[in-house]
């Protein structure tokens, strides 16, 4: 039997990034996440050269505004895809009320699909 070794519940959410490797102020890559936990967040990139443990800046966007979230952290893991990568953030900073913001607007979909699924299955 396989262990998760997750403490925190990930909601899948797809939220604009960009980021950078906090060491070199080069200029942002684009990415979307994937999901978002209290913790960290997983997001898809064009394949990018980060070393594991690594600190990377991060911008958010919010869906519904403008508002860009600063967030830090660095490379929990690294799988690497066709032409992209799947990158994995360990938070070492992020604004708390943002964070609650995300985290309430992942609930909120994460909610919608199941109720969407339940409606399907019993129609």
């Amino acid at each position: 039997m396989v262990s998760d070794r997750r403490k925190f519940m990930r909601f899948d959410v797809s939220l604009d990034v960009a980021f950078r490797a906090s060491k070199n102020a080069g200029d942002y890559v684009s990415g979307v996440t994937k999901n978002f936990s209290r913790s960290g967040l997983c997001f898809e990139s064009p394949a990018v050269d980060l070393a594991l443990m690594s600190p990377i800046e991060l911008e958010i966007k919010l869906p519904y505004n403008d508002t860009l979230i600063p967030v830090a952290g660095n490379v929990a893991w690294k799988e690497q895809l066709e032409d992209n990568c799947l990158i994995g953030l360990e938070f070492t900073e992020i604004n708390k009320e943002a964070k609650s913001q995300i985290l309430d607007y992942a609930y909120d979909r994460w909610v919608e699909r199941n109720r969407n699924l339940k409606s399907a299955a019993q129609g």
